[in-house]
């Protein structure tokens, strides 16, 4: 493929997670690498909310965890 002729379909070849390399005479001059994309975590507040309604106290992990672990 010619990424001259074909950018829109290297992009998208990109996109998916592949790397694209870019020769000249036959010899490799570049590559064109996705980008790290940031994790996104789901919002766990509000699903607990969503289950135990009211019942929820709001304590984060580390409190729960801290309340079961002691005094260290």
């Amino acid at each position: 493929m010619e990424a001259q002729h074909n950018l829109a379909q290297v992009l998208r070849v990109v996109d998916s997670g592949q790397g694209v390399g870019i020769t000249r005479r036959k010899k490799l001059v570049a590559q064109i690498i996705p980008v790290e994309r940031p994790v996104e975590f789901p919002d766990f507040t509000a699903r607990a909310c969503q289950i135990w309604g009211k019942k929820w106290t709001g304590a984060s992990s580390e409190a729960l965890l801290d309340e079961t672990r002691g005094e260290r």
